[in-house]
């Protein structure tokens, strides 16, 4: 019985070590799963599809985006592709743009006064996974990865509509198709109260060899000039240089009236003066022809009432001879 004993203690002793052990091996892998980036999960699964991707209300979304690590509420980097000193220098590039969270339901207060931002760092995606979110076909489909791009930031804005709000959603797409193509797109959306910039917002391709802090960092820098502008740039749909086109087309069309005008007019009074001298041609010579003419009558009337008195007076006198001779 005594070495069944210690046998039995042995046992006990061992599996007491190995239940050690593994607890020991699961806080290991836990603690960085909680404190640092998650490194350990393979980029080509995070925020494929942007429809899969866990919403601002769900209880890991602060895990999700490494809140807890970078204590930025406003960078969601689920791979952990920024490190904290790229964080932080990114923090002092929008700090002077007087920007706040859009992740309103957390912990970390955003203020209604301030313009809403978030920087979103998508690891890869691919078409295929975009055909996956947009079952009811509202996007075409995308023949081109910069038309992928902006598709995947206005569907990953919709997924996040209840949660985000954001006026300015900077979408960084490191790869398409995770181990085959590298072509990097940095897509900004701009919405509500920025909703008159909307024509700045298309995707940015970006240098394969460029680090994500760098692109983002650039992008950064000329915000201010973008954010400056007002909404009253963009109240007229057209430009000035039509307006003025416009005005020279309308002067240019009374010009070339009031010409056309005076050419009537010149032309005009030349062809009535012509035309009021051809008459008084025309009128006096049929002057000239009736006088004529009634003269011509004239002289022909007169010549043969002449030669009629004469005949006349011959035969008179031819009567009177005969007559003296019947009386002889």
């Amino acid at each position: 019985f005594t070495c069944i004993n210690v046998v039995m203690r042995e046992q006990c002793v061992l599996y007491a070590l190995e239940i050690i052990l593994l607890y020991s091996h699961l806080i290991c892998f836990a603690i960085p799963t909680v404190y640092k980036p998650l490194t350990s999960v393979p980029a080509s699964g995070l925020m494929s599809a942007p429809c899969l991707t866990p919403t601002p209300s769900s209880l890991n979304f602060d895990i999700f985006c490494q809140f807890s690590y970078h204590n930025k509420p406003y960078i969601c980097d689920p791979s952990g592709a920024l490190s904290r000193t790229e964080i932080e220098m990114l923090d002092a590039s929008i700090r002077p743009l007087n920007f706040t969270t859009c992740f309103c339901e957390h912990p970390y207060s955003c203020q209604p006064s301030r313009s809403r931002v978030a920087i979103v760092v998508v690891p890869s995606t691919s078409i295929e996974s975009l055909g996956v979110c947009d079952v009811s076909m509202e996007f075409t489909r995308p023949y081109t990865l910069a038309a992928a791009a902006l598709i995947y930031a206005e569907e990953l804005a919709h997924h996040w509509l209840e949660g985000c709000k954001a006026d300015l959603m900077l979408v960084y797409i490191h790869s398409f198709d995770p181990g085959k193509l590298r072509k990097p797109y940095l897509v900004p959306l701009y919405r509500y109260n920025y909703a008159h910039l909307s024509r700045f917002s298309h995707p940015l391709a970006v240098a394969r060899r460029r680090s994500i802090y760098a692109a983002i960092d650039e992008y950064l820098k000329g915000l201010d000039k973008i954010v400056s502008l007002k909404s009253v740039e963009v109240q007229s749909s057209v430009p000035d240089w039509a307006i003025l086109v416009s005005f020279a087309f309308v002067a240019l069309a009374f010009f070339s009236i009031y010409i056309g005008n005076c050419i009537t007019n010149r032309i005009g009074s030349n062809y009535w003066q012509s035309k009021s001298g051809n008459a008084a041609t025309i009128r006096l010579a049929n002057e000239r022809w009736r006088a004529g003419f009634g003269g011509g009558v004239m002289m022909q009337n007169g010549g043969v009432s002449m030669k009629s008195s004469m005949m006349f007076k011959q035969f008179n006198r031819r009567t009177k001879l005969a007559q003296n001779m019947q009386k002889i």
